[in-house]
């Protein structure tokens, strides 16, 4: 794998949820990071990701995409450059306020929310539910992207946000092609990482949600947890 080579990977149910799977990855990537640039794409906050690799053997990214696509920072904790600019237009607070009429949404804390991110707790959200929360929008003309994922994390970003378009951003910012990234995930709301073009694997654990979602070239491992990312690791490196 040369050194031009990213692999950006979901944290929780995708590296996390095999401790002796994940301290396989971390000896492997330990011998081999002068190879890849690794990227974390997570839901989690900054915080509660450092907390989590405090507390386990994930080894320390280059670079973390975090709270749902909406940031993008260094590993020193600099947020990258252009990135910003181009969610400067959104106002999570208006998309809050305008789908505070439905009453069946359940906001999620405070330390879920930021000002680029509206999080809800919503079980078994039927495409009706998803159609009316898109009018609501359009109707405020809020662009917008929304992730639904495990049954029931309702997360609204700006339409340029989402962790593909993150990893897309990197990617371009680096002069690199999709082919130069392999992305790892498990439920909904990795499913951009597998609509831009990168090598893609779904880890044996995967949700429903993202199984039927993602395409044909997305490789499907037979391993679970980091068993799984290692899999398809060797499987896009021979392809």
């Amino acid at each position: 794998m040369g050194p031009d080579r990213v692999l950006v990977a979901d944290i929780d149910g995708t590296l996390l949820g095999d401790t002796e799977a994940l301290d396989r990855f971390a000896a492997w990537h330990d011998a081999r990071r002068d190879g890849h640039r690794l990227v974390y794409a997570t839901g989690r906050s900054r915080r509660s990701l450092a907390q989590a690799i405090a507390e386990t053997s994930l080894p320390e990214p280059d670079v973390v995409i975090s709270a749902v696509g909406t940031e993008i920072h260094d590993s020193d904790g600099r947020a990258w450059p252009g990135w910003v600019d181009r969610l400067e237009h959104w106002d999570a607070d208006a998309v809050r306020k305008e789908l505070s009429r439905f009453r069946w949404l359940d906001l999620q804390p405070a330390a879920n929310q930021t000002n680029l991110k509206a999080s809800f707790d919503v079980r078994g959200l039927s495409a009706a539910d998803h159609a009316e929360i898109r009018r609501a929008l359009k109707q405020a003309e809020l662009d917008a992207t929304i992730v639904y994922s495990a049954g029931l994390y309702l997360d609204v970003l700006p339409s340029t946000a989402g962790k593909g378009n993150a990893a897309r951003f990197l990617m371009e910012s680096w002069g690199l092609t999709p082919g130069d990234v392999m992305v790892f995930g498990d439920s909904g709301n990795d499913l951009q990482l597998f609509q831009r073009g990168f090598r893609g694997t779904i880890v044996a654990n995967a949700l429903p949600e993202l199984v039927a979602a993602v395409g044909r070239d997305t490789y499907r491992s037979p391993l679970p947890y980091a068993a799984g990312v290692l899999d398809g690791i060797r499987y896009w490196s021979s392809a």
